[in-house]
């Protein structure tokens, strides 16, 4: 059925003045929207008792070098924290627990990691607590409990101000207001747990270990990857009902949304799902929150305290603070459904349904958009072939203006710098790109949409953009519910809205109704833009861009109403301002220090030693650490043969660096079956150690009679965190007679200064203590 494709007639001159509004509003909005969130200003937070700079003080206090588990920097932390909460008159215990996972990797590889953790536990006990003396192992009584948690732990290049001390240091000061106020209804307890930057080992020891983890109602999760702006909710997959209405109810100033929550898991993962069952249970329900503005820098080697925003601090503080006592206030119910999306609403706050109406929504949803085409059929005439058309017409004039916004910005080399820059800065002038590159998309979009419009027609485009949208939608239900609230709202109103003008006789009203319809799509896909461009930035458009699509795509008739062709221009003008300012913006970034990368490798097989040095150029000291090598080297020897060169010299061998304590105990074939036994013992105590398989790897291997994997694969790693000088008996079976090789590396923090040039006084960057590497390596080769 063919139809008129010719578009209404230009809009008048009052018209015009409309569309110039709208365009001025949008823009307005648009630079609202997308500003970053802002930290609440401490006066609009309450009076809480949480004093920031005690806080501080505790950062500064454990962020002195880097902590990684089993290290000696991790253990002064530990005893520190210990210290504080017993002047507090409260009692920690210290939970040491050998904690196992396996990760499979591609081509059937396993990377297994078996580390012994050292978490802090503190119960505080509730004015309900069944009984006032706590046993040996605080199993008494079977009281629910809150539980707060937050690790201490550093990787090995990094202080860990923000990514662990922060956390830690706000649970200490939380738990100084509380325990000098009256006591709460409810048990708390305060988890500091270990090795829980990488794997969240520390956390899965403990609910899968302690006999109070099965007493754990509510559970709320500190983690930051950023070092400022405001405290966000980003991960409530495993919450019920009565977690979100608590956060949403008690939380000063409360941030976060399920989308961001989805597409944090997928970008920055922190392994908060299966670890938290208590032996098959359901497990506690758990919020997780994190302080994601600003950036780390690459292994968060810029997470230093002086880095560290106070007002962050202030408001998890003060939110955990809030969300404590609200929670051991309250009579705790029975868990309900997990699962919640949640976002933010103006003037509503919090918003929050069970993942139970993901798929209700959904179907409603896919049930009006066949309404939808079935009235725009017989009431329009609009063909069904053509609203097809103009659905992958949609999609793929979408790609193609990605791709040129995408252009555009590479051919300006110099924002992609100024962009890295401002984050590390905390530079203002961020907010011109992100403007810029919404506003890019938009006006782009709005271009390519009046052209379908014209060829297709206004209600066939927007039933065109509703059937694709449906069907993101069904996808986005099944695999990652807590984004659905997006499309499922502004979809619902659109539907209702053209619904309502396709079978109506009278279109009076056709504006408002428009206008009513978009309210939904602007509320909801406008923040989370603002959100995704702020973590992902505008070197990765695709997702940023299908949202800018989506919402016009939805208001496309209320812009044809209003004259579109009005509202590009100023976009551009606005957009074209904005790439200026952004150019002329130059961020000052501090000078900040640096890890060592310096590696000092012992090597068993040759009893020799070597410096070692990513490849990158030298600076004048790293220089006379290698003053005759010319380039980096490959060292398929040490490194395996996919390693990357290095730079490469010879190192005095230093006696005060163990050779790894290695003895092959048995070997001996059973059937068809190789057995292998030796012993493994660290004479320095190295808090981590890594063994490589070069080879088949085996169908079983098990270390002191525990199985680490019972299956063949086809690359086999390990890495061992806190063993310190236990003997470490490791059995392998392997089918056949095959030849193999174990690599052995003993990974200690520092190098030894003595064996080095001294360092230039004012020589920039200056060096995180105790970065840098020893390594010593053996080998063990089965021939």
């Amino acid at each position: 059925m063919r139809h008129d494709p010719t578009l209404p007639a230009a809009p008048g001159l009052s018209a015009a003045a409309v569309a110039l509004s709208l365009a001025v509003l949008a823009i307005l909005i648009g630079w609202l929207s997308l500003r970053p969130h802002a930290v609440p200003a401490r006066s609009q937070l309450p009076a809480s008792g949480f004093v920031a700079a005690r806080a501080l003080a505790h950062v500064n206090a454990l962020a002195q070098a880097p902590r990684p588990t089993g290290s000696n920097a991790n253990a002064a932390a530990r005893e520190y924290i210990a210290a504080q909460v017993r002047a507090l008159g409260l009692a920690p215990q210290i939970q040491t627990e050998t904690v196992q996972t396996a990760a499979e990797g591609p081509m059937r590889t396993v990377r297994v990691t078996l580390a012994t953790v050292h978490n802090i536990v503190v119960h505080k006990r509730g004015r309900t607590s069944p009984g006032r003396a706590s046993t040996s192992h605080g199993s008494a009584g079977a009281a629910p409990a809150i539980m707060a948690t937050a690790h201490y732990d550093s990787g090995a290049g990094t202080l860990g101000a923000a990514d662990g001390a922060m956390s830690a240091a706000a649970m200490l000061e939380t738990l100084r207001v509380l325990q000098a106020g009256p006591p709460l209804d409810n048990d708390l307890l305060f988890v500091f747990t270990d090795a829980d930057s990488g794997e969240a080992l520390g956390t899965r020891g403990f609910m899968s270990s302690h006999p109070w983890a099965r007493r754990v109602r509510l559970l709320l999760r500190f983690d930051n990857p950023g070092n400022r702006g405001p405290l966000a909710l980003v991960d409530a997959a495993r919450a019920d009902d009565f977690a979100l209405a608590t956060f949403a109810r008690a939380a000063p100033a409360p941030q976060g949304t399920s989308f961001m929550a989805e597409l944090y898991a997928d970008v920055r993962p922190r392994n908060t799902d299966a670890l938290l069952a208590v032996d098959g249970a359901g497990g506690p329900s758990v919020l997780q929150f994190a302080t994601s503005g600003g950036t780390l820098g690459g292994g968060a080697v810029h997470d230093i305290p002086q880095r560290l925003s106070g007002a962050s601090l202030q408001h998890e503080g003060d939110t955990m603070l809030a969300l404590l006592r609200e929670a051991g206030n309250t009579s705790l119910p029975a868990p309900g459904t997990r699962g919640q999306v949640f976002f933010g609403v103006p003037g509503l706050g919090i918003l929050h349904y069970s993942y139970a109406l993901v798929w209700p929504l959904t179907l409603l949803a896919s049930a009006l958009t066949v309404a939808a085409c079935i009235a725009g059929m017989r009431r329009a005439y609009i063909a069904g072939a053509d609203t097809i058309h103009a659905g992958f017409n949609f999609l793929f004039m979408g790609a193609f203006v990605t791709f040129l916004v995408h252009l555009g910005r590479e051919a300006l080399p110099g924002l992609a710098w100024r962009w890295h820059a401002a984050v590390l800065a905390d530079d203002e002038g961020i907010r011109w790109q992100v403007l810029a590159f919404a506003l890019l998309l938009a006006a782009g979009f709005i271009v390519v949409q009046r052209r379908l419009q014209a060829r297709f027609g206004a209600p066939c485009v927007l039933l065109g953009v509703i059937c694709v949208a449906t069907l993101a939608l069904v996808a986005v239900s099944w695999g990652a519910p807590g984004a659905s609230y997006l499309l499922a709202w502004p979809l619902l109103a659109v539907q209702a809205a053209l619904l309502v003008l396709l079978l109506k006789r009278d279109t009076g009203g056709r504006r408002m109704i428009l206008a009513l319809a978009a309210v939904p799509a602007a509320v909801l896909i406008l923040p989370a833009l603002r959100d995704s461009l702020a973590l992902l930035s505008p070197a990765w458009l695709v997702l940023p861009s299908a949202l800018v699509f989506t919402l016009l795509g939805l208001c496309g008739m209320l812009l044809l109403e209003t004259g579109a062709r009005f509202v590009v221009r100023p976009l551009l003008m606005i957009a074209a301002a904005s790439i200026g300012l952004a150019w002329m913006t130059v961020p000052q970034v501090p000078a900040m220090p640096a890890p060592n990368q310096l590696v000092y490798y012992k090597d068993t097989p040759t009893w020799r030693a070597f410096w070692l040095y990513p490849p990158v150029p030298l600076d004048p000291w790293t220089r006379s650490v290698f003053p005759n090598t010319m380039h980096p080297y490959q060292l398929p020897y040490l490194f395996g043969p996919s390693g990357k060169p290095v730079w490469y010299a010879a190192a005095p061998r230093s006696d005060g660096i163990a050779y790894p304590y290695l003895i092959v105990e048995k070997l001996a074939w059973i059937g068809d079956t190789k057995h292998v036994e030796f012993l493994l013992r660290s004479k320095n105590r190295a808090p981590h150690i890594s063994l490589r398989i070069d080879g088949p790897g085996p169908k079983r291997a098990s270390v002191n009679g525990r199985v680490l994997t019972d299956t063949a694969y086809l690359g086999w790693r390990m890495d061992l965190y806190g063993m310190e000088d236990q003997d470490l008996r490791f059995a392998f079976d392997f089918d056949g007679d095959p030849a193999f090789t174990v690599f052995i590396q003993e990974v200690l923090p520092g190098v030894p200064e003595r064996d080095l040039p001294p360092r230039p006084a004012g020589l920039r960057p200056a060096l995180l203590p105790l970065t840098g590497t020893t390594i010593s390596a053996d080998i063990l080769r089965f021939e």
